[in-house]
């Protein structure tokens, strides 16, 4: 029998990623960089731990929404990491 890990479920980890995302963009909105911050290490920690991340060149979903919710996460890594270097000048 063999086992997943919760690491390798695209449903859980591609909600997560987009939760921990929507949690940045809502706290650098509202000016709270401690928090932007603290959401910053959640998404480096799942991006990274998430062994069939699509955005890595691991394996897309076979759902249709969760394939959309891959391609969504990889746009908003992009975006994410496009601010934090945005920050980093200002």
């Amino acid at each position: 029998m063999k086992t997943k890990s919760i690491f390798s479920n695209h449903m859980v980890m591609l909600a997560a990623l987009f939760l921990f995302f929507i949690g940045y963009f809502v706290s650098i909105y509202r000016g709270n960089t401690n928090s932007a911050s603290n959401y910053s290490c959640l998404i480096i920690a799942a991006s990274c731990m998430y062994s069939g991340n699509p955005t890595f060149g691991g394996e897309l979903p076979e759902n249709r929404a969760l394939r959309l919710l891959a391609r969504l996460n990889g746009l908003l890594l992009v975006i994410w990491f496009v601010i934090i270097i945005a920050q980093l000048f200002l």
